[in-house]
């Protein structure tokens, strides 16, 4: 099995993370104008999309035939708590 490409890591997680901003479906151009990654790489984005959508993490909305297609993300966005600094063991003398 070959390993995640490292790009296409970052375009997904960029595209989830344009989804969990968004409280309503998003057209597919504002993923990529949101993502930053439109025209050059809009077939990619897609293509994310699409896979996103296989795995159960987005819902793709549309009528068919119809463009623009709308997403919205399924999974729900997990907020980490915030980090906490400890003390070094020569700071709690």
């Amino acid at each position: 099995m070959t390993p995640p490409n490292p790009f296409r890591v970052h375009v997904t997680d960029q595209i989830l993370a344009a989804l969990a901003d968004s409280p309503v479906p998003l057209p597919t151009p504002e993923i990529e104008q949101r993502t930053g990654y439109g025209r050059r790489h809009g077939q990619l984005v897609y293509q994310l999309l699409t896979r996103l959508a296989a795995a159960g993490e987005v819902e793709k909305i549309g009528v068919r035939g119809m463009k623009p297609v709308y997403w919205r993300r399924l999974t729900p966005v997990t907020s980490l708590p915030p980090m906490v600094i400890l003390p070094g063991p020569e700071e709690s003398r």
